[in-house]
C-alpha cells in the first residue's frame, strides 16, 4: 500500500459537503487510478440506480506532472462506501475506518459552520438584551438618588437590583444600636415590664423566636428568651401604646 496520503486529507470540504477523491482513493488503497475511475463509472453507467448513483459522484478534472488534464471524481460518503466495498483485507479495513473518521470530522466541522451563525445571533440578542436592562437600571438609579423619600428610594432601587439579577433583593435593615429591657421602659411609661409586655404583644412588637425585628431582638436570658426593645419601639408605644392600655 502506497499510505503517502496525509490521513487528514482523506476528506475535504467541497460545495459545503465532506467528499474525497478518486485520486486519494487510489493512493491509499495502492490501486491504480484508472481502475477506481472505471469501478466509478461503472455504478453511475449502470441502469439500475443510475440517478442515485449520479448524486453521490461529480466529474472534474486535474493536472498530471506533464500538465496534461485528466478526469476524475469527488465523491461524498455514500460514494465512497460503495467504492470501497469491494476493497478487501486488513489494511483494506484500516484505511475504510480512517476515511469513516475523517469523514465524521468533516461533517462535524461543517456542522459547527452552519450552527455558528445562529449562536452569534442568539448571543447578539443577549447582549442587546442585557444592555437595554443596564440603561433601564441605569436611568431608574439616577431618578432614585434624587427621591427625597427613603422608603421609595429603597423600594426603588431594590426594583432595579431585582431586574439585573433576576431574584429578589433583602433588603438589610441597619442594627439599631440602643436596645433597653422591658422593665426600663417601664419606668419611662409609669409601669412595670409585665405591662410593657402585654403593650408589646398587643402592639405586636415582638418577633417570633429567636427572628428580630426593627422593634428589638431576642436574647438568651437564662432559661428564657428576652425581648430587648429598640428606640423605634419606644416611639411606637409613645405613639399607640395609650390604645391598647
Amino acid at each position: 500500500m502506497a499510505g503517502e496520503t496525509p490521513l487528514n486529507n482523506l476528506v475535504i470540504m467541497k460545495d459545503r459537503q465532506a467528499v474525497t477523491d478518486s485520486l486519494k482513493v487510489a493512493d491509499a488503497f495502492n490501486k491504480n487510478h484508472r481502475d477506481v475511475m472505471r469501478a466509478i463509472s461503472t455504478k453511475i453507467n449502470s441502469a439500475q440506480n443510475c440517478a442515485q448513483f449520479k448524486r453521490m459522484f461529480a466529474e472534474a478534472t486535474y493536472q498530471d506532472a506533464s500538465g496534461k488534464s485528466n478526469r476524475m471524481y469527488y465523491m461524498n460518503r455514500d460514494g465512497f462506501t460503495f467504492i470501497a466495498m469491494g476493497f478487501t483485507g486488513r489494511k483494506a479495513d484500516d484505511f475504510k475506518l480512517k476515511y469513516i473518521q475523517a469523514f465524521n470530522k468533516m461533517e462535524q466541522q461543517i456542522r459547527n459552520q452552519s450552527e455558528r451563525p445562529k449562536l452569534m445571533q442568539k448571543e447578539r440578542i443577549e447582549i442587546s438584551r442585557q444592555n437595554a436592562k443596564t440603561r433601564q437600571a441605569s436611568l431608574l438609579y439616577r431618578v432614585a438618588k434624587s427621591m427625597k423619600d427613603t422608603r421609595k428610594q429603597q423600594e426603588l432601587l431594590t426594583q432595579i437590583a431585582n431586574n439585573l439579577i433576576g431574584e429578589p433583593v433583602k433588603e438589610e435593615q441597619p442594627e439599631p444600636k440602643n436596645f433597653h429591657t422591658a422593665n426600663e421602659l417601664g419606668k419611662i411609661f409609669g409601669t412595670n415590664g409585665w405591662g410593657v409586655e402585654q403593650m408589646a404583644q398587643k402592639l405586636k412588637l415582638q418577633a417570633p423566636v429567636p427572628e428580630s425585628n426593627r422593634f428589638g431582638k431576642w436574647i438568651q436570658n437564662g432559661d428564657f428568651p428576652e425581648w430587648l426593645y429598640t428606640d423605634a419601639a419606644i416611639k411606637q408605644i409613645e405613639q399607640y401604646g395609650f390604645l391598647v392600655k
